[in-house]
């Protein structure tokens, strides 16, 4: 398999894009239903869960004020900042080594009673969000699911092994290259195979980068329960610690510290498996290097990968398949079952959507918003393989798509209205109180980080690590004329 660096670039026209997602519509299984298959789930949050949306992020830019954007106007709580201003162990301006150590920082601060708290990371300037907390909360509890029924049919679910039980409850999102890319690395070859259909991406899946399946992990996104995320930074930390190189090229790549944890679970998991691990050759006649996995050390902190993009959406080599597109001429006649053939202006848009708060519900007071539109009318950002609506897009290649992409986004040219619309909801409630998504019999209520009961909090804005409160005019001014369109 050839390997290419994330940083190549592959152009290509919005006519191109638009034909190979109805072609690959025309033989690709289709794993959108899979949600709706999975409602049924063990999976469950306590009442009133708080949900914490933090964001590793020195300064402000355009880009950042995209991601506060997306997020204002889809119904997520304000977001709280790590390593903000080069607070911190490491300057986030200089190395993106303190989105480990600000993240693990803030975690520690958390009290045991925030234990069970959902926490999603983001990075700060290549994502936005496109569909409620409540669906990406959903679909977090879906590939969890079809994580934990893998390692069942592997026989190795629940059983004591690297220091706790083999389970999945940290999802980072997927990508279709190995990068830092050096295939003798065992972040690339020991890693489990996609559980995408091994024809997913047509003909020549898996043959080259484009079409591959995504399998391995992508630091930008992280979604999991405190505690867990606490162990697993902590973990990460340790790696750092030991694997820190002055002269590896990519030594202050956070990825790079991600995906030697993730291994030493996976090859932990591989030996339970299989009695023994040995490198393979990668390269023809190059061997594979087997990292030596220090005895005594816990390994197992319930790493999955969101393989089916069900959460995280990224567009490195994934660009040939997002379509976007409006979900109101689909018919519910065309079969539902994974493996069902479907165009792509056929496939329906899922549940978890359609339940979600309605688009323009936060602002229907307005009269200059669509009286009556619903998120069937809304063009989305779909993955054409799954045949999903995804809840945020991760820009991982090409940045500048950053800007020719902004306009796809649904909320456009209503943003302006969205947004009043959240700023005065953000008045006129309490952040303590305000519930951002109901999920599986659950509240989830926005967190404001580490500030006291007495902080400012009815406005919108960001919170810092450092307890303080900024608003939206103090991060964001001055952007108006790229943010609404």
């Amino acid at each position: 398999m050839i390997v290419f660096s994330q940083r190549m670039r592959l152009p290509l026209t919005i006519t191109g894009v638009f034909l190979i997602t109805i072609i690959i519509g025309l033989f690709t299984t289709s794993s959108g239903s899979l949600v709706a298959s999975y409602l049924s789930s063990p999976f469950k949050a306590e009442n009133n869960t708080k949900f914490h949306l933090l964001l590793p992020a020195t300064a402000s830019n355009v880009n950042f004020c995209k991601l506060l954007l997306s997020a204002a106007v889809t119904g997520y709580p304000n977001p709280i900042l790590l390593g903000w201003e080069g607070y911190g162990q490491y300057n986030g301006s200089e190395s993106h080594l303190f989105k480990i150590s600000e993240t693990l920082a803030y975690l520690n601060h958390l009290p045991p009673s925030a234990d069970e708290d959902l926490v999603l990371i983001l990075d700060a300037y290549d994502i936005w969000l496109q569909l409620p907390p409540a669906v990406i909360i959903e679909r977090y509890y879906v590939a969890l699911e079809k994580g934990n029924a893998r390692l069942k049919a592997e026989g190795i679910y629940g059983v004591e092994h690297g220091g706790a039980e083999i389970k999945q409850s940290i999802l980072f999102g997927p990508d279709k290259t190995c990068w830092p890319d050096d295939e003798r690395r065992a972040a690339c070859w020991a890693v489990p195979e996609s559980t995408l259909p091994s024809d997913a991406f047509g003909p020549g899946t898996d043959t080259w980068v484009v079409p591959n399946r995504p399998r391995w992990l992508n630091s930008g996104t992280i979604m999991g329960p405190a505690k867990d995320m606490r162990a697993m930074f902590n973990a990460t930390m340790d790696v750092l610690h030991r694997k820190f190189d002055e002269d590896y090229i990519f030594k202050t790549s956070d990825q790079f510290y991600f995906q030697e944890m993730w291994t030493e679970q996976e090859i932990r998991r591989l030996e339970l498996k299989n009695g023994t691990l040995e490198a393979p050759m990668v390269k023809g006649d190059v061997q594979g290097i087997l990292p030596a996995v220090p005895e005594g050390i816990s390994t197992e902190f319930h790493v999955a990968i969101d393989y089916d993009s069900d959460a995280f959406q990224t567009s490195a080599y994934y660009t040939e398949y997002i379509s976007w597109m409006s979900f109101n001429h689909s018919t519910t006649s065309v079969g539902q079952e994974r493996g069902t053939l479907r165009r792509m202006d056929q496939i329906v848009l899922t549940e978890d959507v359609l339940r979600s708060r309605p688009p323009f519900e936060i602002s229907k007071a307005n009269k200059s918003v669509p009286a009556g539109k619903g998120w069937k009318d809304m063009m989305l950002g779909t993955n054409a393989i799954t045949q999903q609506a995804f809840p945020l897009l991760h820009i991982t290649n090409e940045k500048v798509q950053r800007v020719s992409w902004w306009p796809n986004m649904w909320f456009h040219p209503h943003t302006e209205a969205l947004f009043e619309a959240a700023k005065d909801s953000a008045g006129k409630s309490s952040l303590d109180t305000k519930i951002v998504a109901e999920v599986r019999g659950a509240s989830y209520v926005g967190a404001k980080g580490l500030a006291d009961n007495n902080s400012k909090g009815d406005a919108l804005g960001v919170w810092t690590d450092r307890r303080t409160f900024l608003p939206w005019d103090d991060v964001c001014s001055g952007h108006d004329k790229d943010l609404f369109l």
